[in-house]
């Protein structure tokens, strides 16, 4: 076999591995995601601040998600989970705080738009949060497979 050929053939597997990647990570932020926003919405509706049911919200996804990519990108072992849960914190982290930040700036805007119409509210700062989610899905995707998955086993050279 060529160089050029191998070359391609190994392009071609690192390109698999990604969709292959993609599609996990894709599964396990909806499940997170659906967690998240069933507390979200229960908690903000019930009366909790834009904050609190953030936070309590992502804490709910945070858990599962990062479970379910550890095993989807293989983790490190033992020896590199704390690592991988300092790394994985801070983004998640980080992400939470933008969601906060976003859902406290909607729920301002909400009041003043749609004052004493709490479905209405609702509805502002719940796409609030969702749409700081979807926008950092694909954020996240890169940041957790280059920073905070990368003890993984390598593959033998063929």
């Amino acid at each position: 076999m060529t160089q050029q050929a191998t070359e391609a053939r190994r392009a071609s597997t690192r390109r698999g591995r990604y969709w292959l990647l993609l599609g996990r990570f894709a599964a396990a932020s909806v499940v997170a995601t659906g967690i998240s926003q069933v507390v979200f919405l229960l908690s903000y509706s019930l009366g909790a601040t834009p904050v609190v049911a953030t936070v309590s919200a992502w804490l709910a996804g945070a858990i599962p998600n990062f479970v379910l990519n550890r095993r989807s990108w293989g983790g490190g072992g033992r020896t590199a989970l704390r690592g991988e849960i300092l790394r994985y914190g801070a983004i998640s982290v980080g992400t939470a705080l933008l969601a906060a930040l976003a859902t406290h700036n909607a729920e301002t805007l909400a009041q003043a738009l749609f004052p004493g119409t709490r479905t209405a509210q609702v509805a502002v700062v719940w796409g609030a949060f969702v749409g700081t989610y979807a926008v950092m899905f694909v954020v996240k995707f890169f940041l957790i497979d280059r920073l905070v998955f990368t003890a993984r086993p390598r593959q033998q050279a063929r």
